[in-house]
């Protein structure tokens, strides 16, 4: 059996690590900075099970 081409949502698992990471050492090294939040969009990662509407 091959790889199953499912259609998925990529919501940037490494990008939000990264992110964590260097909010975190950044918020560590000066305790008085304030909060920030990040937001990243998420993308949808087409394949075989996608179909196109009609037109």
């Amino acid at each position: 059996m091959g790889p199953i081409s499912l259609t998925s949502v990529d919501q940037a698992g490494r990008e939000i690590g990264r992110n964590a990471a260097r909010l975190l050492l950044e918020r560590n090294a000066d305790r008085g900075k304030p909060s920030v939040q990040a937001k990243l969009s998420p993308t949808l990662v087409e394949w075989r099970t996608t179909v196109r509407p009609s037109a």
